[in-house]
Order: C-alpha cells, then sequence, then structure tokens
C-alpha cells in the first residue's frame, strides 16, 4: 500500500513510524501533508483489527532534526502513535524505483459530478468530465487523498450553485485546486504556497491545463496579500488553519465562502470554534476518517 506523491530521486531518507492500524491513511496524509515524498505500509496493511499497530514508513528529500521533531510532535498530538519517545533517527536508503511504481498506480479518477483527474500520460482518455491534468511531482495533491477529494467535490458544488469572480488557493501544493477552480468557471485564480518547488509543480500542472497565464502562483504570505475573494480554499492542517483563522477570515469577501480542508473528523469541532464568530458553517463533508467545512460570511 502506497501513498506515492513525487517522481524519483536518487537518495532518500527514511522515518518509520508505529501507528495504529485505524490511523494509517490519517498519518500517510499528515506525513505527505508534512513534506514527505511519500508513504508506504509495511508488512499486511489489511489487519481488520482496531488495535494492531502498523509500521509506516516516510520519504523525504532531507529532512532538519528541528522539522521531524515538529512532525513528531504533531503526530503525538492527533493520536497517530502506538510509539512513544523521541522521533526515530532517519536512514538514508537509494531509490528502489518508486517512480515507475507510482506512474502505473496513477490512474484516471472521477471526482464527485464533474472532474475526472488524469496524469499527462493518460489524457486521451474519452470522457464527458471536466479533465483536470495533474502531474504528480513533489507536491501533495493528486485527488487520491480524502482531504483533496473532500476539497475537490465541496468546490465543485459550490460552483456549480453560482458564479465566482476571484478565487483563492492557500498552499496549493500541485495547484489541483487552483486549477480545477479556474476551469470550473472562477474568474480570477490566486494560488499561494510557502514551497517554491511546490510552486513549480504546480505552474507545470497549469500549463498541462492550458492555464499558464491564467492562474497567478506567488510565495506571497496569507497575511500580505490584499483585496478580499469570494471563494477561498485552504486544504492545510488542522493546526495551520487554526492559526490562520483571522487572516482567511479577512480576505473572504461579504457573501463568500471558504473551503477548509485537512482536518481530522475529531478536530473539526476545535477548527469550527476558530471560524464560528465571524463566519457560518454552511457544509461539512466526511470522508475517511477527514472532514471538509464549508464556511460562509
Amino acid at each position: 500500500m502506497a501513498y506515492l506523491a513525487t517522481q524519483s530521486r536518487r537518495k532518500y531518507l527514511r522515518v518509520r513510524f508505529k501507528v495504529p492500524a485505524a490511523m494509517t491513511d490519517e498519518a500517510a496524509g499528515l506525513l505527505v501533508g508534512a513534506g514527505a515524498l511519500g508513504c508506504a505500509v509495511v508488512g499486511d496493511h489489511r489487519s481488520s483489527h482496531r488495535r494492531a499497530n502498523h509500521d509506516v514508513e516516510a520519504y523525504f528529500e532531507s529532512l532538519r532534526p528541528a522539522r521531524l521533531a515538529a512532525i513528531w510532535r504533531a503526530m503525538t498530538a492527533a493520536g497517530m502513535l502506538a510509539q512513544v519517545g523521541r522521533a526515530p533517527a532517519p536512514r538514508t536508503i537509494a531509490d528502489p524505483g518508486w517512480a515507475t511504481a507510482w506512474r502505473a498506480r496513477f490512474v484516471p479518477l472521477a471526482i464527485g459530478r464533474r472532474l475526472l483527474i488524469v496524469p499527462p500520460w493518460k489524457t486521451e482518455v474519452a470522457t464527458r468530465r471536466t479533465r483536470v491534468t495533474i502531474n504528480p511531482g513533489q507536491a501533495f495533491g493528486t485527488g487520491h487523498h480524502a482531504t483533496t477529494a473532500g476539497a475537490l467535490r465541496a468546490l465543485e458544488a459550490l460552483c456549480a450553485a453560482r458564479s465566482f469572480a476571484r478565487g483563492l488557493d492557500v498552499g496549493t501544493g500541485s495547484g489541483v485546486l487552483a486549477i480545477a477552480m479556474r476551469l470550473m468557471g472562477v474568474g480570477r485564480v490566486t494560488a499561494i504556497d510557502i514551497d517554491p518547488r511546490a510552486l513549480d509543480n504546480a505552474r507545470e500542472n497549469a500549463a498541462l491545463n492550458s492555464l499558464a497565464n491564467e492562474i497567478r502562483f506567488a510565495t506571497t504570505p496569507l497575511t500580505r496579500l490584499r483585496g478580499r475573494y469570494d471563494l477561498i480554499a485552504a486544504n492545510i492542517l488542522s493546526g495551520t488553519l487554526i492559526s490562520m483563522a483571522g487572516a482567511l477570515t479577512r480576505r473572504l469577501a461579504g457573501g463568500g465562502r471558504l473551503v477548509l480542508g485537512g482536518i481530522l473528523n475529531r478536530e473539526a469541532p476545535a477548527v469550527l470554534a476558530h471560524y464560528a464568530p465571524h463566519l457560518r458553517c454552511v457544509g461539512v463533508r466526511r470522508d475517511r476518517g477527514w472532514s471538509t467545512l464549508v464556511m460562509a460570511r
């Protein structure tokens, strides 16, 4: 069972985490969202015994001790670890050929009623759906994980119900949400991310969808953006969503909609509590242990 989202590199750092079986998908999603190039479950991942533990291996191109410690703390706080003590030391390994394996696994994926996520080597597939071409690259977000799929479904429903003039994708990763916004009719779309490598991948994907000049990509921090947007998507992690609640709320235009993703079901009340003073919740979607919230001004 693999959650790979990258092209191969000659050397990687591998860190192995012992995770409760019921939390395997959530842990893999958190690790990839926190910068892992990919994850794999060691041994038989099909065990249905909720008390069993699995070894989840995460792979990184580079990993500073402080970053590993932060990931360890986040997983501990989320109840994703079946081990105590300090984070395990990374080990350097050679590329075992993941690029080919991931390419074989990344097949066209239908999401919602309108969207079809396709890799660039499968664009000939016949469909009446809106085709979103995504090259996995180093950025998280192909639609296969519940967080991305949930955000895409929420955006699809919103765009089907009304038109939006200005869209913003915060923490764009692969660019899939920004690209989907534009393809579904959002007038002007801005996508930001603090990782320049993610933006390189996002720009490549925009070009694959003939949108190279129609989406503005930038490393501009959310707090430095000007103006307001009537549709905002932020598919990150709960802690980050909570910390940026004020900034996201200020950027949302009157009557606008804010899609929040990357939230474990049990974390949804805490996230809502930070947005509720100024926004109301108009929709909740749950899938495989993750929640997507739709907020309105």
